[in-house]
């Protein structure tokens, strides 16, 4: 069946309804002349055994006309059923073929497009982490520039809040020095470094 083998069927020629009673009752004709009474029947038969003879074929035709028929009918019958179950089956197996075909394509393209998706999300991940490095980089930079700003400021507010104490200071210590005032105190002007 496999491998490019059929299956083969024979189909058995339907035989003739009268063959077997015919075939029955000669083979009973033939077989009489052996019974035990051999020496009456070559002397001759009596009227009375050859109309039993007769009753007994009619009666062995009659089961056997009776009988044979529908054992032949039975066996056509179940031939019948074997060979369209047989029939079916070929049916069966072609269509479990194409749906394992099927199946396979499916299956198939199914592990395609997860091999796609798995590809896409991939891409999408490394654009995600290449978007989130530049942005902290950015954010970085952005952050280094406002402390630099801030640290400039500082500086600047600083030196101008200590610039006048520190020229304070330099007058108080050249007056102990000294030991006079200045003359006028002007308050000297920042200079930005």
């Amino acid at each position: 069946m496999e491998d490019g083998q059929g299956v083969r069927v024979r189909r058995i020629a339907p035989r003739a309804q009268w063959l077997v009673p015919a075939c029955g009752a000669i083979l009973f004709v033939a077989g009489y002349p052996f019974v035990p009474a051999i020496h009456q029947f070559l002397l001759g038969p009596s009227l009375g055994e050859m109309i039993l003879s007769l009753v007994l074929f009619l009666s062995v035709f009659a089961v056997f006309s009776l009988v044979v028929p529908r054992a032949l009918q039975v066996t056509a019958e179940r031939r019948g059923v074997i060979e369209g179950g047989l029939e079916n089956a070929e049916e069966t197996k072609g269509e479990a073929r194409q749906l394992l075909e099927e199946r396979g394509i499916s299956i198939s393209e199914a592990q395609l497009e997860a091999a796609r998706i798995r590809e896409e999300a991939r891409e999408r991940g490394a654009q995600l982490i290449s978007d989130a490095r530049g942005q902290a980089l950015v954010d970085a930079r952005r952050s280094l520039d406002d402390a630099a700003d801030r640290t400039q400021e500082s500086r600047a507010h600083s030196l101008t809040e200590l610039y006048p104490q520190v020229a304070d200071i330099a007058v108080r210590l050249s007056e102990r020095i000294i030991g006079e005032p200045p003359y006028e105190r002007i308050p000297p002007k920042p200079h930005l470094l």
